[in-house]
């Protein structure tokens, strides 16, 4: 029941790690059309809420290797903390399942890694893509516990004793361990009835248990051992371990993992740090230690029923840093009245670069809560802001960002607002549109948001959703507007495509020169959170789109 393989000889059958692929939102200053991107996430009573699988990963394959390199030195760094090596392992863990499930970075990528990582690389990527060719994504999640494994050197300290009394080598168990059960991570039989670490029948395991417990990780590793002893691992260990699960793509893998434990002794320990994630049709739920399922479950039900946990949240020490500084601003100010604050904390961002490719989730790939402040684009900077000011604590925001962010506070990527008008269209509202009242020359014109005027959709997967959208012609937008505009109001540019209710926002802010729109600019000259005399902003689009935030 490995988290990685189906079943195997021995009665096996796996969860089957599948990559999450990357994809982002990004906005227009002035003309293209920006659309977003996202799968779910969630809980039971009975457990800790599962997740989908935190990462801290970028869309750019140069420097997600780059980023690799880093965590790879980390984990042979023997000055490195337990925290640090546990980020850098997940982050590892992570990467290396964005890479295999992406042949075509490749030639991005596999260049940029230095020489004496070159083999754990490879190692890593064709285990990974061994083990995707094996999985199959499944309807329900599973009938398993999640615990924390045996520490590191107590199970280093049985391989070697198989190792000892059978002849199999020690990374040989430690691999077949880490494929099965993640070293003891997953507990629960297989269709088949196959139990305990490494996965044995117990009609199998009472050839060579030795009169031990099946469930116990010392004895099932001895078992393990004279098993692939018996046949044969001295004289062809391929054979061995194809009996020991009867696919080429299991071998392959296993090998893998064996090959880059011997060359390097840092590897064990990170292997052991990586965690279980479960390929759904719904997209990879991470299964963090105390989950616990009597019985399967349908995805949907359970993904429906549950919702993502604050600790969810993919964000970097970087980025909880500034959201650290940020709450303490907002704390700071003891007025509670909106435009204020709202001007406080929009301006909080000012400097911070656009970032485009910084969201993941499509119809096909699993949704993640991405908190990244290091960079934002218009639109997360806007979801940003809204959260900041409904929250005093860490987690706070990040349930207050769920809540922005998604229907229903369900991260997924159909739950996602995808549109600037959805903060209004979709209860409970975030803003209430006020763009009517601040101009008898407004205009209100039908739209199919998601439907491309020239055939096809911004977002597969998503329906076509009609909505009545209006706006004030930028020409139309004089002192009168001007004096109704608060501080605070979200403002957006009109887009004319008919599948898209705007192209750009940005906040609207009384600056002590005049009106300015402070917004992501992906502006060649500016690149950053910036304020822009507003008047000159509305000459480079048709019109606008005003919400004015309801807290």
């Amino acid at each position: 029941m490995s988290p990685d393989v189906h079943v195997g000889a021995l009665g096996r059958v796996g969860a089957v790690f599948a990559v999450i692929a990357l994809l982002v939102v990004g906005c227009s200053d002035g003309g293209s059309p920006p659309v977003a991107t996202s799968a779910p996430s969630t809980s039971t009573a009975a457990s800790p809420p599962p997740v989908v699988a935190p990462r801290e990963l970028s869309s750019d394959p140069s420097r997600l290797a780059d980023d690799l390199i880093a965590d790879e030195n980390v984990l042979r760094d023997p000055a490195a903390s337990d925290e640090l090596l546990t980020a850098a392992a997940h982050r590892q863990q992570a990467a290396y399942r964005a890479i295999g499930e992406h042949p075509e970075w490749d030639a991005v990528v596999r260049p940029r890694i230095p020489p004496p990582l070159i083999e754990a690389y490879d190692r890593n990527v064709d285990a990974r893509r061994q083990l995707e060719a094996l999985s199959t994504a499944r309807d329900v999640v599973p009938a398993w516990q999640i615990v924390s494994p045996p520490p590191a050197d107590e199970l280093l300290g049985y391989y070697r004793e198989a190792e000892a009394a059978t002849g199999v080598a020690w990374n040989y168990l430690a691999a077949i361990n880490f494929v099965e059960t993640a070293f003891g991570r997953i507990v629960g039989v297989s269709p088949a009835g196959a139990q305990g670490p490494m996965q044995f029948l117990p009609g199998t395991f009472a050839q060579y248990g030795d009169g031990g417990d099946i469930t116990a990780p010392r004895d099932s590793i001895m078992a393990a051992g004279r098993l692939l002893a018996a046949n044969g691992f001295a004289e062809n260990r391929g054979s061995a371990l194809f009996r020991y699960n009867n696919s080429d793509h299991y071998v392959r893998a296993v090998d893998d993992y064996a090959t880059a434990m011997a060359a390097d002794a840092t590897a064990f320990p990170a292997y052991h740090r990586w965690q279980v994630y479960f390929h759904t049709t719904m997209g990879d739920i991470l299964l963090p230690v105390g989950y616990s399922e009597a019985a399967e479950v349908p995805v949907a039900d359970y993904l429906g029923r549950n919702a993502m946990s604050p600790a969810a949240a993919r964000i970097s020490p970087q980025s909880e840093a500034t959201l650290d500084r940020m709450l303490a601003a907002r704390n700071a100010d003891s007025t509670a009245e909106t435009s204020r604050r709202s001007e406080l904390l929009s301006r909080q961002f000012l400097g911070i670069p656009y970032g485009a490719n910084t969201l993941i989730g499509t119809e096909s790939v699993p949704e993640e809560l991405v908190v990244d402040l290091d960079s934002v684009d218009c639109f997360t900077y806007a979801d940003y802001v809204e959260a900041l000011k409904r929250a005093g604590t860490r987690d706070e925001f990040i349930a207050a960002l769920t809540a922005v962010r998604y229907r229903d506070g369900i991260v997924s990527f159909t739950n996602r607002k995808h549109f600037f008008t959805d903060w209004a269209a979709v209860a409970p509202e975030l803003a209430t549109d006020v763009t009517a009242s601040l101009s008898p020359a407004a205009i209100q014109t039908g739209k199919n948001l998601n439907a491309k005027d020239v055939g096809g959709t911004y977002l597969p997967g998503l329906p076509v959703v009609p909505r009545a959208v209006t706006y004030i012609p930028s020409e139309s937008v004089d002192a009168s507007v001007l004096s109704r505009l608060r501080d605070g109001d979200y403002v957006g540019a009109y887009a004319a495509d008919g599948g898209l209710d705007v192209t750009h926002v940005g906040v609207f802010v009384n600056g002590p020169d005049g009106p300015v729109f402070r917004n992501a600019s992906s502006l060649s000259q500016y690149g950053q959170v910036v304020d822009q005399p507003f008047l000159g902003y509305l000459q480079t689009v048709p019109g606008i789109v005003v919400l004015r935030p309801v807290a």
